[in-house]
Formats: structure tokens, sequence, C-alpha cells
């Protein structure tokens, strides 16, 4: 009888039995398999533990804890446990060690220790271990391959034994007919990333794991065949050069750049043609409410005009190569698009788009999870440190890639970086891992680490404040200017280096003028007298004799002075509480508005007190600029601003690192303003809370209020015999993301959860929530704008299963549940940040002489 496999994974499951070691393999030792691993030879140890100790990424002791951890829960250390108990003596002892002393305290027996060993394919301390295993193949390389020219030809041999299979691939020689071997082809996968003519042939491998006959084997022959690449379409030419790639510190997208996918020359065509279209518009569904956007990238003779239809009736005309609209339930048909240039047209496939008016079911995606990012650390002048990034991506094997200051670390790429002999000052700076997945175009970068090099550990810091707070705000969605890009992020960077400055943070996303205000009244009931506090923003914003102002996301097309909040606003309502420092940095343009404002009235009397210091990202009548990462100012400010230097000092730096670099400062140069009375003060002043300690705490816990997620939550859903689990986390004090996991599934099969109904007050940062995990099923969806909430967040969870009808002979039934789950007033939402201001003269409280919040 045969029986076929429907589900190809359980054919991978399958292949990864086969390479994993018997019952009877491991049983059949050299040594008594139920031996401790303490009693083992200690030649066997010392190799064991060098190899452990000393061995790449793929085979350390940390990876050794993993993999014995998958095979036995008994052996699983919590990462406490492990960096406390083992990794804690990298530099005075042996992890490796500590680690052997503590499986051989939990009965770790020699056959157990054969089984992770084989995992890690550690060799050389296997032969200690086992006997001698012939060689039996278990993947043969295809019998005939039939490529183009281009095409990646890839052959691959698998095959099992011990000691393990070493590899030889051959090449069959037509004119001798012999066969002639591959210099440097030593591996189970032979792969020509671009096959030619020459490639063409037979091809065989040899695996050997001894100089026996006995212990040779062969491959099955593979036949390769290439034929010719047709040749491309009229418009433009191969580049026989290749792709010309850059290296950057992050993998961020720009929207509708799509530069990414093709050649240089496919750009600008050197000879005149008609147009080509190289990206159709998608069908697509969005959500009610959301922008829908339509690309048709062209090729040919510039410049193009862009005729644009929906159901066949024309609608409008463009220059560029996408349109933008809100997706109203008018907009749903069917979309194309005619590229005219002065050659001819050419018109584009169908897009149907439909508007959605719930969430989507989740999309099953891959999504890298940091389990461990690098940690901020302060060395004496020649030591040492080092920064580590664990992170896991769903089976999938990941690349890291260190930087330092956004600059690439050449060489660098483990999940460990060590720095010895730190007798360069220049060392000192922001350290950060990229983790990827190249096959996927995957990528996320870890937290930022600072490294500060300890010059004379005798010298007392010279101020010491009471505590440290920032308010950091960034606005880039706008409704009636240009959407930013770099806000969200230059947020998240700033909010990374103050958290390691001990700053308390509260970081904000897209808030409106009275939000705006709202929260600087929070924010200045942290503040009070011997407190350091920065303001930072980042957002379109513009000057008016002499002032600054910052525009909010849903300012009114031709706004003026009065829809926007005035930098000096600001810092009249921050100097109520007297704090000994205010550090204002205002990232935004200081150009004239478009729009004429009438007289602002001189209504606010800023009383200077000598403790200001303003930022400027740029200077009066230039623009300031972002790029696919950051604003232009924080580029340079996040290389300097942990130092252990003035305030004054650590603009001047970033002002002489612009300086340097003619396509930047030609772009805008910052502009530092002060009236310091004790200008040494540093960010970086240690917090000293001697006579002020309960002013500290009060300030902490009304902090930490607006900062609490709801607890996790496990929701019972007894008809189904299911039980959810709901987790929350936040990156931005109103961001909320809510992962939803199906504890136990119960009586159903292929459940999975994700939030389907929402309350209008708030937004999800997708349309489709992320599935982060199959086993268990694991959703993820992103809350923004939780400063809008005026009562609970009652969300909708959406619980879609299968359930298995009585007959075997019918269609399995796909069945949905809703369970409502009431979150409180999570993060800023208990602020209440949307209620209008009724008294904006109100005098803020001082702590300094209070002794309760109200």
């Amino acid at each position: 009888m045969l029986f076929l496999c429907r589900n190809p994974k359980n054919w991978e499951h399958r292949h990864m039995l086969a390479r994993m070691l018997s019952k009877e393999q491991c049983r059949n030792l050299l040594v008594d398999p139920d031996k401790n691993i303490c009693d083992l030879p200690s030649k066997l140890m010392l190799d064991l533990k060098e190899c452990l100790d000393n061995g790449p990424e793929t085979n350390n002791w940390r990876t050794f804890v993993s993999e014995a951890a998958k095979l036995y829960k008994r052996y699983t250390f919590s990462y406490h446990d492990i960096e406390m108990k083992f990794g804690n003596r990298i530099y005075t002892d042996s992890p490796s060690k500590a680690l052997i002393n503590e499986l051989g305290a939990l009965n770790m027996t020699a056959e157990e220790l054969t089984r992770v060993l084989d995992q890690l394919k550690l060799e050389r301390v296997l032969m200690y271990l086992k006997k001698y295993e012939q060689i039996r193949i278990i993947t043969e390389p295809v019998e005939m391959t039939e490529l183009t020219e281009g095409d990646v030809l890839r052959l691959e041999v698998e095959g099992l034994g011990f000691p393990y299979p070493r590899h030889q691939w051959f090449k069959l020689n037509p004119s001798t007919s012999k066969y002639q071997e591959l210099q440097g082809q030593n591996q189970k996968v032979y792969k020509v990333e671009k096959c030619s003519f020459e490639d063409a042939g037979t091809y065989c491998c040899r695996l050997h794991n001894g100089k026996g006959n006995s212990q040779i084997h062969f491959s099955r022959e593979a036949v390769v065949k290439v034929k010719v690449r047709p040749l491309k379409k009229a418009g433009y030419e191969e580049d026989t050069a290749g792709s010309n790639h850059h290296d950057a510190p992050y993998n961020y997208s720009v929207a509708l750049d799509r530069t990414q996918f093709y050649r240089q020359k496919d750009v600008m065509p050197e000879k005149a043609v008609l147009p080509y279209i190289l990206e159709h518009p998608k069908s697509q569904e969005i959500m009610k409410g959301a922008t829908l956007v339509l690309n048709c990238q062209a090729l040919g003779k510039p410049p193009f005009v862009y005729h644009w239809y929906r159901n066949n009736q024309f609608f409008s005309t463009t220059d560029e190569s996408y349109i933008k609209m809100p997706s109203l339930s008018s907009q749903i048909g069917t979309y194309f698009c005619i590229v005219k240039n002065a050659f001819g047209e050419v018109k584009s496939k169908d897009a149907i788009v439909t508007v959605s008016e719930s969430v989507p079911e989740p999309i099953v995606q891959a999504e890298i999870e940091i389990i461990s990012n690098p940690k901020s650390c302060t060395v004496e002048y020649g030591g040492s440190c080092i920064f580590s990034c664990e992170a896991r991506c769903r089976g999938f094997q990941l690349h890291y890639q260190w930087y330092k200051d956004g600059r690439k670390l050449q060489g660098h790429y483990k999940s460990e970086l060590r720095l010895d002999r730190l007798q360069d000052m220049e060392q000192q700076g922001n350290y950060m891992c990229m983790v990827s997945v190249p096959d996927l175009n995957l990528s996320r970068h870890s937290n930022i680490a600072c490294l500060n090099i300890k010059m004379d550990s005798h010298k007392p810091p010279e101020f010491n404040p009471t505590d440290k707070v920032a308010l950091l705000i960034g606005n880039y969605d706008y409704k009636n200017e240009t959407e930013l890009k770099a806000p969200e992020t230059d947020v998240s960077t700033l909010a990374q280096l103050f958290r390691h400055l001990d700053f308390k943070v509260v970081t904000l996303l897209n808030l409106t003028k009275t939000e705006m205000l709202s929260a600087v009244d929070y924010f200045s009931e942290l503040l009070g007298k011997g407190v350091y506090a920065v303001f930072y923003f980042c957002g379109h914003g513009f000057e008016e004799d002499g002032k600054c102002y910052f525009v909010p996301p849903d300012a009114k097309a031709g706004y003026t002075i009065e829809d926007c909040v005035s930098a000096e606003n600001v810092l009249c309502r921050m100097q109520k509480p007297d704090p000994d420092l205010i550090v204002l940095i205002l990232d935004i343009c200081r150009i004239r508005n478009r729009v004429e404002s009438a007289p602002a009235g001189d209504i606010m009397n800023i009383k200077h007190k000598g403790n200001t210091v303003f930022c400027y990202a740029t200077s009066f009548g230039m623009f300031a600029y972002e790029d696919a990462v950051n604003g232009i100012l924080v580029k340079y400010l996040q290389k300097f601003i942990v130092q252990d230097k003035s305030v004054l000092d650590i603009f001047t730096q970033v002002q002489e690192a612009i300086g340097k670099e003619p396509k930047h400062y030609t772009l805008q140069i910052p502009e530092i303003r002060s009236n310091l009375l004790q200008p040494k003060r540093s960010l970086a002043d240690k917090i000293s809370t001697k006579g002020a300690t309960k002013l500290y705490h009060q300030r902490t816990l009304r902090w930490l209020e607006c900062h609490q997620k709801p607890e996790k939550k496990l929701i019972p859903i007894p008809e189904l015999q299911m039980e959810l689990e709901m987790e929350f986390q936040s990156d931005f004090s109103n961001v909320l993301h809510v992962i939803t996991t199906v504890k136990k599934p119960g009586i159903s099969t292929n459940a999975v959860a994700y939030i389907c109904k929402i309350p209008s007050a708030v937004s999800l940062k997708d349309m489709h929530p992320k599935m982060t995990s199959n086993n268990p099923t694991r959703t993820k969806s992103t809350l923004q704008e939780i400063q809008k909430l005026t009562e609970d967040l009652v969300i909708d969870i959406c619980v879609r299963y299968v359930c298995v009808p009585p007959d075997q002979n019918a269609s399995p039934m796909y069945k949905c549940s809703i369970v409502q789950v009431n979150l409180g007033l999570p993060l800023v939402a208990v602020l209440k940040l949307w209620k209008p201001i009724e008294n904006e003269a109100t005098e803020h409280e001082d702590f300094s002489d209070k002794n309760t919040y109200s």
C-alpha cells in the first residue's frame, strides 16, 4: 500500500529524526552509557572544556546549554542562571567547567552527553565515546537538472556515519571519460551562484570517513544541462557588471523607493525607448480609513505621464509613479495605469482593490526576536569588555553584524563582540548588533549599548542632580503635510541613550496640540529644584519672529501659529517648577511658515534663571533633513550624548562633526543658545537623592503610573476547553503591543487568536496581525494613539479554529468564537491628555514643598 505525505513538513521532520542518534547508537558506546559525566576520563573532560570554551558560536558552551535544554527539559536553565553561574566566569575561570559540574550534579549520563555533542558535531570529543559507524547516504543529488544561464546551480548530498563523512565533488571530463576533482569543493553542497555553459556536465560526490575502501562511498551521478538565456525586452540592456549594493547600518525600506529591485542601467536607459512597466499595480485589501497607495514603476525615456483609471473610467493624472488616496468604500474596483512618454504608451496589468471593515486574519510571517540585548558598561583604562546579543527566528539561521556609532565593524559577525586592551578613547561610543535572515530580507537591531572608558575613578562629579527626566515627542503621521520617516526612530534612539544616563523617559508619538500641551504639563509635574529636564521634539515646524513652532499631525491645511505649539510656551511651563537644568532639542525646520499669521500676542513672561540650553537642528532660514534611518541631528548627536562632558561640549562636538561633512553642513548647520550660569553641568552627572529621597520616590511613582501595562491575562473558553494567554509590551509611552497565545487548544485544531475589533479612538499600526509562532500559535498586534482613550480599552479577540465533524468523510469546518477583554486604561491613557486645558495660566505644582501628589 502506498502512502503519500501531504505535509512537506512531515518529510523534513523524518529527515531530522534520521540525522539524530538512535537509542541503540547512544547505548553502544566505548564507555558505560549510564556513567555520570563527572566520572568520565580526565583527558575527555579537558578536551570537552577546551572545545566549549574556545569554540565558535555554532558549538560553544552557550550552544551546548541550548541543545541540552532542547533534548532534555530537566537541563533547562534560566537566562539569569546562565549568566550568573557560567557567564560570569569568562574572565576568571572556565564557563564550561562550571557547566559540566552543574550537569554532573543533575546526574547527566554519558549517553545524554553523547546525544548533545552529536547535535553540535563535536567529533574531537565524541572520538572518546562513539564507536565507528559505516557511511549511509540519506540524500542523493538530483539526477537531472535543467538550468538557464545565470541561474543558481545547487547539488546536495548528505550522509550519516562516524567519524562524520568528509566530502569531495568531482566532474566528468568528456574528453578523457574520467572524473576530475573540483578544487575546494569539499562541502555537502556544491553551489554556483550564476551558472554558465562551462558548468554543464556530470557530477558526483565522494564521501569517506576513513582510509580503507570500505570506508569510501560515492553518490549517484547528477547530470546538469544549461540553456541559453532568452534576450531581454527592448528598453534596457543587461548590466554585466552586476548590482551595485551599498552596506547600510540599518535595513529600513523607503516608501515607494524601488531602486533596490533593479540595476542602475535599468533606471536610466541609454537608448530612447517606449515605456516598459517594471512593477505593475498590485491587488490589495486595505482597512477602511487607511490610505490606498498604488505604484506603477516604468522604465524608458523620461519624462513619463501616468493616467490612472478605475473601473475603466479615467480619474487622475500624475507625474509620479504612484498615487495616494483615502480608502473609502467608493474606491473599491479595478484599477490600471497607462504610462506615456514621447515615443508611445503602455498599459499596466489590472489591480483589484477591496476595502475591509474589520481587521484581516493574521498572515504567518517570520519575526526575529531579540532574547538578550547588549548591556552598557564602563571599564577602566586598558581593561576589556564583551557585548552579547542573542536572538531567534523560528528555526532560521541568523546573521550577526556589529556597528559602532552607526558604522559597520568589519569582521565582527558573531553574537558576541569582545574588546580587549581598551587604551584608545575613540573606542568609546554606542555599539549595536544587527541580526538578519538574508534569505528573507529580514532584519532587526538590538538596543544600543554604550561603552565608557574610565580614566580616573577617584574624581567625583562636580554636580549631582536629585533626578533626571526627559520628554521625547515625535510627530510624523501628518494629514496635510509630508509624512516623515525619522521621528519614530529618532525618539527610540534617544530614549535608549537617555535611559543609559539614568533619565526617567517619556516617549510619545503623533500628539495633537492639546495632547502636546497636556503632556508638557504632566512632564512639568516631574520637575523641581535640583532636577535635570530634557525636552525633544521632532517633526514639522517653522520659525516666526524669533519663535519656533511645532506642527501637530492633525493641523489643518494652511495652518498658522494659532494651530501650533510654541517652544517658548513649552519653556515657560518647564521653568515654573525651577529645575536646575533645562535642555530643549528642537529637531525642526526654521524657515518662515507658508501662510502668514496674525502677530502673536506677548502673553508669556518667561523668567530666565540661567538654567537653559537650546539646541536647534538647523540655523534660521534653513531646513532640517532626514535620511532613511535618522534625522541628521540625531545621526551625530547619538555619537556624543552619553559622554561625561558638559552639555555645551556635547552640542559643540555635534557642530564640529557636522562641519567635517560638506554633504550635511551645506544642508543644515546646528545652532546652540545658552544662558547657563553653571556651564559645566553634564547630562551624565550622577543622581544623588540625599535630602530629597522622598521627592525622588514620589516622582518615580508618578512616572511609573503612566507606564503601567495590563497584567498578563489567562482567558478560559470552557465550551472549547481552550485557554488563551495575553501578554503586553511597549516601546513608547502611547503604543501597546498585544501578544495573544493559544496556550491550550482544547478540543479544537489549528486554533489562532487575534484582535478583531478595537475602539475607534485607537488604531492598529499594521493592517495584518503578525503570527510570530506556530507552536504554540501566537499573534502580535500593535495599538497606537493610546492617549486618545476616553474610557477603558475594550477589545474583541477572535478565536478561529477547525471543528472536526463526527463523520470522517465530511470536510472540516472553520468556526469563530469572540471573546471580549477589558484592558483598562494602559500607559498614558490614565493621564487623559485629550482633555482641553481649562486654564493654561494655572501654576504647576512643585514637590519641593509638598509631601504627596494630588
